[in-house]
């Protein structure tokens, strides 16, 4: 991991290549992803099939696209009791997201005129769960539930085959325990692709979901035109704020935790103490060991961390806080004493993360809010997923002939300064009836 002061930071082109991090990304993909959804939007089937053997490497004769029955009872037979795990992943999940999903509401704004919304939640919505290297279960627990807590009728759900044609168990499993109703093998651009504009097979969903890399979410900004998505959700990052009474270990855990993810990941400590920048990067060296020299996950690892690992130390908590927002990254955690007061200052960020007590891992898994959140910068913009996510809402007004003659006169005299005669003259024609 490399070190920099925020001055040095912030003098060279480091900064702003942080924070468009998302964007630069992404535009080296676009082209080839853009081809990749023309297909399928033309192609259907024929296209899907084409692209899981050129993509996931599937040279299975009748292979199936969605998942059938026999398929989902030999998933549960293999995963054991592993089940059981994913199912109460799914209890702490569900009960979050419905505690705090949204409800309707309405408010007399004046005598006689009543306005509110309706919370109505989408017909059948598309999530994308990533295979990874032995199955995403807690991403599929992660976005069916929530869609499930807020009412959606119907979740359809694609994840990458394997070669074999065959979805990963885990993943299918756990789709199936937080509520699919269909799951489908397919993967990257082309599985956006398809739940966005339907093929023969894969019905046409209202919104696209999930996580994925940079396929998944260029093609998800591509199809953005004609299907509501969640937000730009690409490659795993973290920045730990951490004071001189931080674990050193504990950080250097968190950060690499992250790293894991993949190539493409970004750890990054904020940190005014030296000596616990020292710590870290030391600690960082020697629990890369975990995994052997020379595998795969150490290579992956060790590329992350020398392109996206980085210790910047700042002048203090208010310089911390300031470059937090600056980076507007995924995750963020606190790990300084007064974790309340810099929480207050943070403003951009997907999720945070309080004390030493509480490692990203936890969000992970089955803390309750989704870990599908805004990455690459894009916590500016977006808010991560939740059954908030899943719903429209329907507004309505209702008024009585009193309430229309209180605030009629004012809707008529700005239709006027806006030249719009019968915007105006449709209120007016109600006020004299109600006088007559």
């Amino acid at each position: 991991m490399r070190k920099v002061s925020y001055q040095e930071l912030s003098s060279t082109s480091q900064l702003e290549r942080l924070r468009e991090r998302g964007r630069a990304q992404l535009e080296e993909v676009l082209g080839e992803v853009s081809r990749i959804v023309r297909e399928v939007r033309e192609g259907g089937d024929g296209a899907l099939r084409r692209l899981a053997r050129e993509v996931d490497g599937v040279e299975v004769e009748g292979w199936s696209i969605e998942a059938e029955r026999s398929e989902v009872e030999e998933a549960y037979r293999s995963v054991g009791e592993a089940v059981e795990v994913v199912r109460e992943a799914v209890r702490y999940v569900r009960r979050y997201h419905e505690a705090t999903r949204l409800t309707s509401q309405s408010v007399e704004v004046a005598e006689g005129v009543v306005a509110g919304y309706l919370v109505k939640p989408y017909s059948r919505v598309g999530v994308y769960v990533p295979r990874g290297r032995r199955g995403y279960p807690s991403t599929a627990v992660m976005t069916v539930a929530p869609a499930k807590a807020a009412g959606v009728d119907e979740v359809v759900v694609c994840t990458p085959p394997r070669r074999d044609g065959r979805a990963e168990p885990l993943n299918l499993v756990a789709a199936v325990e937080a509520g699919a109703s269909r799951v489908f093998k397919l993967g990257g651009a082309y599985a956006i692709a398809a739940m966005a504009y339907g093929t023969q097979t894969v019905p046409r969903v209202e919104k696209v979901v999930g996580p994925g890399g940079l396929y998944v979410t260029a093609a998800k900004l591509l199809v953005s035109m004609d299907v509501a998505i969640d937000m730009p959700a690409g490659p795993s990052e973290v920045v730990v704020v951490a004071d001189d009474k931080a674990d050193p270990n504990l950080v250097a855990l968190d950060l690499l935790a992250q790293a894991e993810h993949g190539a493409t990941s970004h750890a990054i400590l904020i940190t005014w103490s030296r000596r616990l920048a020292e710590e870290v990067e030391a600690a960082v060296e020697r629990l890369v060991d975990v995994y052997p020299e020379g595998s795969h996950e150490r290579r992956s690892l060790e590329e992350a961390l020398s392109r996206g690992g980085l210790i910047v130390l700042v002048d203090g908590p208010e310089g911390a806080a300031r470059l937090v927002d600056e980076l507007a990254p995924e995750h963020v955690e606190l790990m300084v004493e007064d974790y309340l007061g810099m929480l207050g200052r943070v403003r951009r960020a997907g999720a945070v993360f309080l004390g030493g007590w509480s490692p990203v891992a936890i969000g992970d898994y089955v803390a309750g809010p989704s870990h599908v959140l805004p990455s690459g910068g894009y916590a500016r913009y977006y808010s991560g997923l939740s059954a908030r996510s899943f719903v429209r809402e329907v507004s309505f007004i209702s008024c009585r002939r009193e309430g229309l003659e209180r605030l009629g006169p004012i809707a008529v005299r700005l239709a006027e300064l806006e030249g719009f005669k019968l915007h105006a003259l449709s209120i007016e024609e109600r006020l004299k009836r109600g006088r007559g």
